[in-house]
């Protein structure tokens, strides 16, 4: 290898940050890193949340501060480090509803310290998308809200609350993908609006987290007509935006496995054209998930090894300028640097098990005489039909909290006819768990047979809402799917403790 290609292999690493499949640092990857690769993101696949020290010693594995390890810690639905259990902290839709930015920047700074305590020193978050659409698959109840002045001084907060503990935020998901019916997950998603609508709301949060020293701003894989027929991420439009705003930090992509780039331009592709916008770090995505085969035995090894190829390759034929990858690599190199310079600082203080059920009590729409009466049985129906594939798996927290303070049964309505699942509550207190009946045609059907044979239940609506044609006389509506709000459900139905 000549000394250009030498160069040229180097720089292509310097620019990827890849998810991996175990709980410990694979060889392939500190071999990536040994060749120049910053680091890694984790994903609850590489979290054993039963060991509290596991995580440090994965990050210690990856090379501690000398790397840039990032993790999506937002709080409510969305958690790496307490996949299992779910967030011990409210998420962004019940922040927003209780409208307090002390609470919020508190929070943060809770996420802040346990991801610090770990050596993580980027944080996915916050979410600053207004989430304007009710049938918005993907954001919902991730988003502070609708409104874009209340998303602003809550992205500002929580910026300020997480970085206050040396943790590096990263804004997301520009320009704003809060006014879409469509998960970019799983496909291409669309925005039509305008100019002004963009410049008025979907714009505002992000200049909040610029003002506030944000760090770092991960790109959404969203076409937004105006800008062009390219998703922000591989969009030079969008970066350009994001530049003019006043934004000199890290440009992060979101995933590049997500199917807007990878059905399209595949992973490698969508690589090189992410560089050749503007963006500086390539998160290449879950690849803890990749189905393992004879034939492909390590997809997560093979996934890295032909990204970085395909962006050499790029760089020889003249396709990528090698300036443009240096100068991303120096924007890496300085978000480490803050990072390590920035864990002496004095944090926030961040919120306690009890204040956060509290914030997350308070910010619940309750409709109804909502309490259980004591002393008899109560049967908990897990309804949640829908995904958000971001969050991942997401356990019941009502029916884990309730079993806190009650002899509880849990039944999964999956896989059960409406018939059987009925004559199993027939004695009991029900307790109907739903995410978005709104938007998922199962739960809608599940919640009219439900009340048609027990109007008397509780209905719990961990999603964000919209109107219903069945209207339940008890409900309760969370803005949140985290350990912390299902206590403050138990809190609701069964008194605080």
């Amino acid at each position: 290898m000549t000394g250009r290609d030498h160069a040229l292999d180097r720089l292509a690493h310097a620019v990827l940050w890849p998810g991996f499949a175990g709980t410990t640092a694979p060889a392939w990857l500190l071999r990536a890193r040994a060749a120049g690769a910053p680091g890694a993101v984790l994903f609850a696949t590489n979290i054993d949340d039963g060991d509290p020290h596991q995580a440090a010693r994965l990050v210690a594995e990856l090379g501690g501060q000398d790397a840039v390890t990032g993790i999506d810690e937002e709080g409510g639905s969305v958690t790496r480090l307490h996949a299992r259990t779910g967030s011990p902290v409210p998420g962004h839709a019940v922040l927003g509803r209780a409208d307090d930015v002390k609470a919020t920047a508190a929070v943060a700074a809770r996420i802040g310290t346990e991801l610090a305590e770990r050596g993580i020193g980027v944080d996915l978050a916050p979410v600053a998308d207004v989430n304007s659409n009710p049938a918005n698959p993907v954001i919902g109840v991730r988003s502070f809200g609708a409104d874009p002045d209340l998303v602003a001084r809550h992205t500002a907060a929580y910026v300020r609350g997480l970085q206050s503990t040396g943790t590096a935020a990263c804004a997301k998901h520009f320009p704003g993908h809060g006014d879409t019916a469509t998960d970019s997950h799983l496909g291409g998603a669309r925005s039509s609006a305008t100019v002004a609508e963009l410049e008025e709301i979907h714009l505002a949060p992000f200049r909040a987290a610029i003002d506030a020293g944000v760090r770092a701003v991960l790109t959404a894989h969203l076409v937004v007509d105006h800008l062009g027929p390219e998703p922000a991420t591989v969009n030079p439009r969008a970066t350009a935006l994001l530049r003019g705003l006043g934004f000199d930090g890290l440009i992060v992509s979101d995933a590049l496995d997500m199917r807007a780039i990878s059905a399209t331009l595949g992973i490698g592709g969508g690589a090189v054209a992410a560089l050749r916008a503007g963006v500086d770090l390539l998160c290449l995505g879950n690849a803890g998930v990749y189905p393992v085969t004879a034939a492909d035995p390590h997809p997560d090894e093979r996934t890295y090894a032909e990204t970085q190829h395909a962006i050499v390759e790029a760089m020889r034929s003249g396709a990528l300028d090698p300036e443009v990858l240096e100068a991303a690599a120096a924007r890496i190199e300085a978000l480490r640097s803050w990072i390590a310079q920035q864990r002496a600082a004095h944090a926030t203080a961040p919120i306690t098990d009890r204040a956060a059920v509290d914030v997350a009590r308070d910010a619940c729409e309750v409709h109804g005489d909502v309490a259980l009466r004591t002393g008899s049985t109560v049967v908990v129906v897990d309804g949640r039909a829908g995904r958000n594939e971001a969050a991942g798996v997401v356990p019941d927290p009502v029916a884990a909290a309730l079993a806190e303070r009650r002899s509880v049964t849990a039944i999964t309505a999956a896989g059960t006819a409406s018939g059987d699942l009925l004559d199993a509550t027939r004695d009991a207190q029900l307790v109907l768990v739903l995410d978005q009946p709104h938007l998922h045609d199962v739960e809608r059907e599940l919640l009219g047979s439900v009340l048609a044979a027990r109007p008397d239940a509780v209905v719990v609506r961990l999603g964000w809402p919209d109107e219903l044609a069945s209207a339940p006389a008890r409900m309760v509506t969370t803005y949140g799917s985290g350990a912390a709000s299902g206590r403050a459900v138990a809190d609701l139905l069964c008194g605080p403790q």
